[in-house]
């Protein structure tokens, strides 16, 4: 096998990788616009899964913060189609998301918002986790811009 021949497996492989990544971020993001929806709009039977602290705490959320929320999702559904577009500002979107997330999560929902009680020790724990996705997504747009993956 050739120098050559790797390459073309590595870059093959790469781009794969890049795609599938791409794809996940765009429907783990969608997910989030999807639940931002059905939240908002107050669909019962969805709302239902909820424990009724959680939706609580999200009817007195102030105005900022529900704005706040809302900010995050749809940035992540755009730092996901930037990176299937294979732009580099992808990254900073992904950044801009976790920040937003972490800022309303842990500015807000637990110190003021009684976050403890609302989400629950496995609501804290998926919410960091959300968090970390959207880091996660952030580091791979930088790594893929840097192996010349992006545009």
């Amino acid at each position: 096998m050739t120098v050559g021949a790797a390459k073309g497996r590595d870059g093959i492989m790469r781009n794969a990788i890049f795609w599938i990544v791409a794809i996940l971020a765009l429907l783990w993001n969608g997910f989030g616009l999807y639940d931002l929806y059905m939240t908002l709009t107050v669909n019962q039977a969805y709302l239902a899964q909820f424990p009724p602290e959680m939706l609580a705490m999200i009817e007195d959320f102030p105005e900022w913060r529900r704005l706040m929320w809302t900010t995050s999702v749809f940035l992540g559904v755009i730092a996901a189609i930037l990176l299937l577009l294979r732009k580099p500002m992808a990254e900073r979107v992904f950044w801009a998301t976790a920040v937003l997330m972490a800022a309303g999560f842990l500015g807000y929902d637990l110190p003021f918002g009684n976050g403890m009680e609302a989400y629950g020790t496995g609501g804290v724990i998926f919410s960091f986790v959300l968090i970390v996705i959207q880091v996660a997504f952030a580091l791979y747009a930088r790594w893929a811009a840097r192996h010349g993956l992006m545009r």
